[in-house]
């Protein structure tokens, strides 16, 4: 049934294949993690931060930045991690 005014009523189907394709992009860096690909990991999660700010699948990718710039601050890369905690404030 359409509305009063003749128009079709919006669909959420984009927003819906929107959050499939963050998923996407957070599972891929999430692999490249996984696998030793840190800088390639490191990359898509800035861009799921930077680009997508709000999204759950941001939210995720900060804890994982943050994850990784105490990681590099126990091995001694003291500016690795400074260069990230800056990065995520």
């Amino acid at each position: 049934m359409t509305p009063d005014n003749g128009a079709i009523p919006e669909t959420h189907e984009s927003d819906d294949v929107d959050l499939a394709v963050l998923e996407r992009l957070l599972s891929m860096a999430q692999t490249y993690r996984s696998e030793g690909s840190v800088r390639q990991a490191m990359e898509m999660f800035w861009e799921l931060v930077e680009d997508f700010s709000g999204t759950p699948q941001a939210q995720v990718a900060r804890k994982a930045l943050l994850d990784l710039a105490m990681s590099y601050e126990r091995s001694g890369a003291r500016r690795e991690a400074r260069s990230i905690y800056e990065r995520l404030v």
